[in-house]
């Protein structure tokens, strides 16, 4: 499958796959006449990236979770991922109670219509 294939499957864009195998967080992509060919697997293994990346994992700690020796090592990044993730949504969710707080302070304002137009 050809790059720009393969971006739009994923939803993302060839720059982007272009950008993780220059910086080594896939491997690199067999070519064929010079052009990238991407296979199933290397399809399944930009998903998981991808999938990471909306979790929030920066490309730095997708890298260590690559090099991780050991599963431990990886469930430690992936749990302080969860941790930081569970602290924006208390923050999150701290921020959205304060401004319904703020909407139902608002004085309301009873709306007049005029009889004469």
């Amino acid at each position: 499958m050809k790059i720009n294939e393969a971006a739009k499957q994923l939803r993302t864009s060839a720059w982007t796959l272009r950008y993780y195998e220059q910086i080594g967080i896939m491997t690199p992509i067999a070519r064929v006449s010079g052009m990238r060919d991407y296979s199933d697997t290397d399809i399944a293994q930009i998903k998981g990236i991808l999938d990471l990346r909306d979790c929030g994992v920066t490309i730095e700690e997708i890298k260590q979770l690559q090099m991780a020796e050991s599963m431990g090592e990886q469930r430690e990044i992936l749990i302080a991922q969860a941790t930081a993730l569970r602290a924006q949504i208390d923050h999150l969710q701290t921020s959205l109670e304060r401004l319904e707080l703020r909407i139902t302070e608002l004085p309301t304002q009873v709306l007049q219509t005029s009889a004469a137009c």
